[in-house]
């Protein structure tokens, strides 16, 4: 999948080591698909309140609210998913919401793990799926930050294994509309994140290879906080051979000291931050085998929410070019 087809899809789940930035890359490619009017819901599913926060709102719950322009926020829960589902499929909202909180449903999603996964994406299939009075789909596209890639197959297989353990009835017709729908190439993308560094390279590429015999169709790798070279290549060789002597005569006797230390050491890193990136690129590309969209590391950001502008502005070209 190229990344110029990515709002043809209506569901990206973006997922990404923890600490890798998904969540921000997540809100870059909801605030990207508003700006190019695609009506987006940004949805979380671990109730961390990390949207909120970012966007600086009130907090999130079970509401569907427009906190931007043609842009809605959600945070599921397991508990207010099996009271709309049960409600939904049997009736009476308010006797729902009390056997909902019975003891044995509550033992039965603790002992099943997967049960609150499937409640979970549940809800992300009936917003994908739901339509206004007049036919049109009431979200263009359904953002989620999904669970980080050490949870990622276990969330996305959880329909899966319901189906096997549930042979008739409502929840398994669920859970076979819910893999309907992950594993539709025209309907979905699962985006990767990640940074050009060993330990999220790694981890990458190991779910890979794990993702593969779920069928959920892969987008293109978003490789976030790339650092871009300070210098040309010929201010490159002057770095690479420039001395604490030399440096010293350039900034002045006075200047010498501390400060050519400092600065010989944050060139150092900056040329070993380059370096390792390009291992790790090289990398990417021999093993993952899928297009990757380079986001820039936001050097100049007062708030988290600067960042995700930013970024923004880069899919937003990005997507543009088709």
């Amino acid at each position: 999948m190229d990344a110029l087809d990515l709002l043809d899809r209506r569901l990206l789940l973006v997922t990404g080591k923890g600490g890798v930035g998904k969540s921000t890359v997540a809100g870059a490619l909801a605030v990207a698909a508003a700006r190019a009017g695609r009506r987006t819901i940004l949805v979380e599913v671990e109730g961390r309140q990390t949207f909120s926060s970012l966007f600086e709102t009130a907090p999130w719950d079970f509401t569907e609210r427009e906190f931007r322009p043609g842009l809605f926020g959600l945070s599921i829960d397991p508990e207010a998913s099996l009271t709309e589902y049960l409600s939904q499929f049997y009736g009476a909202q308010r006797l729902t919401r009390i056997v909902a909180r019975t003891p044995a449903v509550e033992f039965a999603t603790q002992a099943a793990p997967g049960i609150k996964d499937v409640l979970l994406i549940g809800k992300v299939k009936e917003m994908e799926r739901r339509r206004e009075p007049d036919g049109r789909f009431a979200y263009d596209l359904v953002v989620v930050d999904a669970p980080p890639t050490g949870r990622i197959v276990n969330f996305l297989a959880a329909p899966d294994a319901t189906t096997e353990l549930v042979n008739v009835g409502p929840v398994r017709q669920q859970a076979q509309t819910v893999i309907d729908m992950l594993t539709d190439d025209a309907r979905t993308a699962l985006i990767l994140t990640t940074l050009l560094e060993e330990m999220p390279v790694t981890e990458t590429v190991d779910s890979i290879t794990a993702l593969g015999d779920l069928g959920v169709p892969l987008g293109p790798i978003m490789v976030n906080r790339v650092a871009r070279p300070a210098w040309d290549q010929q201010a490159q060789k002057v770095s690479e051979s420039l001395t604490a002597e030399d440096l010293a005569a350039v900034l002045g006797a006075d200047r010498a000291g501390t400060v050519v230390e400092e600065l010989l050491g944050l060139g150092a890193a900056h040329r070993s931050r380059l370096e390792l990136q390009e291992r790790m690129r090289a990398r990417l590309d021999e093993q993952a085998a899928l297009p990757s969209v380079e986001l820039p590391f936001v050097a100049d950001a007062v708030t988290a929410q600067d960042v995700v502008t930013e970024l923004a502005g880069v899919l937003e070209e990005v997507l543009d070019r088709g």
